[in-house]
């Protein structure tokens, strides 16, 4: 649900009084939103910092290259917003989920990430809690009494984001994009840290425990690095058993493979068939391959790029796919040797913050309406 047009015109008028306040001409005044319906409001580049949109449903919103400075953004509902390059400094983001969030290169300086403190229940009449999330079910109180909800950015872009000296307690960041993130001075004790990119990020000023690192993504190690020869040749090797119709060469199989470190090595390729199934695959660009039907199946391909790639009878089912662009790609069935109809196959994959802008196929020659190729090795 987006904000409706008079609903619009209202807020608009009330941004631009804000943004008055903000620059110190005469009439402003500051915004206060508290526990308002703004899921999709168009807020790029606006000048907001200081704004209070306490328990607000931003959801959606786009807020890209906004002043959010100072901030309040408690216990709001931010999934899927698109914050990049937005400066977010001194902010008060306690309690709030931004699963899905895109905070590329946001600046997140002095950011309060800390649980947010909700109600103290008591013994004849607790508070209900009320939850931004329903994937999210509302915590339980403490010995204390009080209700702690940490913040939630499971699955957000945090790619270059600055967290320098950010307060953070029990915030979610698993599966979350932190690539060259700048963390210096932040303390992440007690926060979950599940498949969550770290690449390039310096930890040695960060207060993390040890343990929360067991399962993060982290630059690749010395046995990626030294295969990656090995990776090209494959694909060289691809290319040839496509290019003579299986008289040279042979299918690439990287299965369960890191080929990050050659990365710059898969695009414009022609690799049916190619066998990549649990391949690490972050940020890897395809863009313009022939992949008709590869397996990808349980892959991490978080930020990939397939922009205009063919994709037909290609399986990424259970595939990590957060933030991948698949623009232009095309999508449809291919028929096997053995006469098997396949078509491209999404099942059970994490297409958070995809772009899936899929372009339309052109009538293929095959039966069914499908494409005939012969994947025998």
């Amino acid at each position: 649900m987006t904000v409706p047009n008079r609903q619009m015109q209202g807020l608009e008028a009330e941004i631009q009084l804000h943004e008055r306040f903000v620059t110190g001409l005469p009439g402003g005044r500051r915004l206060v939103l508290r526990f308002f319906r703004l899921a999709g409001a168009m807020l790029q580049k606006r000048r907001l910092a200081g704004v209070d949109l306490t328990g607000s449903n931003l959801s959606n919103a786009k807020m890209a290259a906004a002043d959010l400075s100072s901030a309040l953004l408690y216990c709001c509902d931010l999934r899927d917003v698109d914050l990049r390059a937005a400066n977010l400094t001194n902010a008060d983001l306690r309690g709030s989920s931004l699963r899905g969030a895109k905070l590329y290169g946001a600046r997140m300086d002095g950011v309060d990430l800390r649980d947010a403190r909700l109600a103290r229940t008591e013994a004849r009449s607790p508070f209900r809690v009320w939850s931004t999330d329903p994937d999210r079910p509302a915590p339980r109180p403490g010995a204390d009494g009080e209700i702690r909800q940490g913040v939630d950015l499971r699955h957000a872009s945090l790619k270059r984001a600055r967290l320098g000296n950010a307060r953070l307690k029990d915030a979610d960041f698993s599966g979350a994009d932190m690539a060259s993130a700048d963390l210096t001075g932040a303390d992440l004790r007690g926060c979950r840290f599940a498949d969550t990119i770290l690449t390039g990020v310096d930890l040695r000023s960060v207060r993390i425990d040890a343990v929360s690192l067991a399962t993060c993504v982290l630059d690749p190690d010395a046995s990626a690095r030294a295969s990656e020869g090995a990776v090209r040749q494959a694909l060289d090797a691809a290319e040839a058993w496509v290019a003579s119709n299986g008289q040279r060469g042979q299918v690439a199989d990287l299965s369960g493979r890191d080929v990050r470190p050659a990365a710059d090595a898969f695009a414009g390729r022609r690799l049916a068939g190619l066998r990549a199934g649990g391949i690490r695959a972050i940020d890897v660009d395809f863009s313009g391959s022939q992949l008709t039907g590869a397996v990808f199946r349980h892959a991490d391909l978080r930020g990939a790029k397939f922009r205009g790639c063919d994709l037909r009878g290609v399986s990424f089912a259970d595939c990590q796919l957060a933030f991948a662009d698949f623009t232009g790609a095309v999508t449809g069935a291919i028929v096997k040797e053995d006469g098997t109809e396949v078509s491209t196959d999404f099942d059970n994959a994490n297409l958070t913050g995809a772009i899936l802008d899929f372009q339309a196929p052109e009538p293929p020659p095959g039966p069914s309406g499908a494409v005939e190729i012969d994947l025998a090795c």
